[in-house]
């Protein structure tokens, strides 16, 4: 393969973190430009245990970020879910909303939205948590106050942040400053305090809830609501703190993601979890599914995504173990359809598809285990252009059209999801459902 595509995969590295008893153990995390050069995109894989505050203080990025609250059991992460966690966020420091999570759910930040802390209060069952940022490198502000007064942002990023033992060294995120806050050098100033506006009396948090079982308001364990509609703020089975009311802006920025039970055959299990970009979040920027694949298939046709990059991840399908994989794929890139070439992931991977490169179709063969494949698409509506002949022209000779530089041979169709429709009804909008989608066993040779 040429080395201008070569360069475009990354094979995870296990990373043995000593974060605490709470975070499992190895991790697994794609930190975009670190790992794949000109990447705009960096996301974790982390699974959490048991309770833990993290990210202490408020702060905020300059570019969009999501978070990610899924049950650690793929591809069911709905019923895997048993967790609360009790997150802030606002457009200044002095309107931040108190949000409590019970369910499957995406938040967006948008960029410049102060948020934190994040707390989760209580895990009964493990928690995949995914904190996506749309950049190739993180970065956060704080705003602190010095011992004189003065305020000052601070700002942390990939490009400044030092060992807070040792500023001879690089953070490579180990996490011993997790595990041993005792230990943590004193800072030259304090954080500035913050307000919470839909719950009086807070200005700093310390709640850790008090859960009453015979208090606890009773109600399904997660949204399932259809033709893409969902709730973006509901109650739950288990409550350590009630559910405070949020403000319109907030609330448009959270999602419980809907159930989708599909009909995509046995080597892709249902239900599936989607967040559908704008179909789902007024406003959205990313677009990403976290699917299971079970067996042999080939997905999509050659195409482009104009203006906009993609990310595929390939993983062991247990959250807990990713590098448990066992399968081999075949993926194609080429200058154009008709000059594809290939490679062959036989380990957890992640490729970056820049705008405008031809790519696939996606073989998935020898599927000895099960493995999570997850497109993540930075953008909020989603879409590919194919290449086909223009049948309304002649075929015109080779010797003609080198005389006809701008003859124009192809037609070039796009389908996304705001103009998909469905096969059987043309009246009806496309769900995603698989009903038309064919078997691998109609296709796939021996």
């Amino acid at each position: 393969m040429q080395e201008k595509y070569e360069k475009l995969f990354y094979e995870f590295v296990p990373q043995e973190t000593s974060w605490g008893d709470w975070c499992h153990s190895p991790q697994a995390y794609f930190r975009g430009e670190k790992d794949l050069p000109g990447a705009a995109m960096n996301v974790g894989f982390q699974v959490f245990k048991a309770p833990v505050l993290l990210e202490r203080e408020p702060h905020f990025h300059r570019e969009d970020e999501y978070l990610v609250f899924l049950g650690a059991k793929l591809p069911d992460v709905f019923s895997s879910f048993d967790a609360e966690v009790h997150f802030f966020m606002g457009k200044t420091l002095e309107t931040m909303e108190k949000i409590v999570i019970t369910e499957p759910t995406i938040i967006k930040l948008p960029k410049g939205w102060w948020h934190s802390p994040l707390n989760f209060v209580r895990i009964d069952k493990p928690l995949l948590f995914q904190a996506v940022m749309l950049s190739g490198k993180e970065g956060s502000v704080k705003l602190v106050e010095r011992e004189n007064g003065e305020r000052q942002y601070i700002f942390t990023g990939d490009e400044t942040r030092l060992c807070i033992f040792d500023s001879h060294k690089s953070c490579n995120y180990c996490g011993y400053c997790f595990s041993h806050p005792d230990e943590r050098p004193k800072l030259p100033y304090s954080y500035v305090k913050w307000t919470v506006v839909n719950e009086d009396g807070i200005e700093a948090y310390t709640d850790t809830g008090a859960y009453d079982a015979a208090k606890a308001p009773a109600s399904p364990d997660c949204v399932i609501t259809p033709e893409y509609k969902s709730k973006p703020y509901s109650d739950a089975t288990k409550l350590k703190a009630k559910k405070p009311p949020l403000s319109p802006e907030t609330a448009k920025c959270i999602l419980a993601l809907p159930k989708e039970e599909t009909r995509w055959g046995a080597w892709c299990p249902s239900p599936q979890a989607y967040f559908r970009g704008e179909t789902y979040m007024e406003d959205a920027t990313y677009h990403v599914g976290w699917q299971v694949f079970a067996g042999p298939n080939d997905m999509e046709d050659t195409h482009i995504h104009q203006g906009v990059e993609e990310y595929i991840f390939f993983m062991g399908a247990d959250p807990m173990n990713i590098f448990d994989f066992d399968c081999e794929i075949e993926m194609f890139f080429g200058d154009d359809p008709d000059h594809l070439e290939s490679k062959i992931i036989t380990k957890p991977t992640v490729v970056r598809i820049p705008a405008n490169v031809w790519h696939c179709p996606i073989k998935f063969r020898k599927m000895n285990k099960p493995l999570v494949f997850q497109a993540a698409f930075l953008s909020g509506t989603w879409g590919t252009i194919t290449q086909a002949p223009d049948d309304n022209k002649p075929e015109i000779p080779p010797e003609v059209l080198e005389k006809m530089p701008f003859a124009r041979m192809h037609t070039y169709n796009y389908m996304g999801d705001n103009v998909r429709f469905c096969k059987y009804n043309a009246k009806k909008r496309c769900n995603i459902c698989g009903a038309c989608f064919p078997s691998p066993e109609d296709y796939l040779q021996e």
